[in-house]
């Protein structure tokens, strides 16, 4: 069943001059040192940052969680699965919700474009 979906969708453009401006921080920015390493290593890593971010809201929509810090936005880790495509990792108040709305399978789906990157993330019980 399912208990909770989000979407979201942000211009590609705006992550990209963000990214030209300064080096991303792991330990005051909304990514982590794994999705640092995941993007920063792709030909496209600013589409790839954008798609990440857009995951990290859809997710945190989907849980109803409301973004009053950046560090909420760590709290949402987006990987690589074996697949080729992208999984969610949930990390504290994040995974703290999805176990009080006893989600079991967290399922997201990312496109990227030069003007608009996005994600949709639907909560499974």
């Amino acid at each position: 069943m399912i208990v909770g979906s989000g979407i979201d969708f942000i211009d590609s453009s705006r992550v990209e001059r963000e990214l030209a401006r300064e080096p991303w921080a792991p330990e005051r920015g909304i990514f982590t040192s794994s999705e640092i390493d995941f993007c920063s290593v792709s030909k496209k890593s600013a589409l790839l940052y954008a798609a990440c971010f857009a995951a990290k809201e859809a997710a945190l929509k989907a849980l109803g969680i409301e973004v009053k810090t950046l560090a909420c936005f760590r709290e949402v880790e987006v990987l690589p699965d074996p697949k080729g495509k992208c999984a969610l990792r949930l990390h504290g108040q994040a995974q703290a919700v999805s176990e009080q709305l006893g989600v079991h399978r967290v399922s997201v789906a990312v496109t990227m474009s030069k003007r608009l990157s996005g994600a949709m993330v639907v909560l499974e019980s």
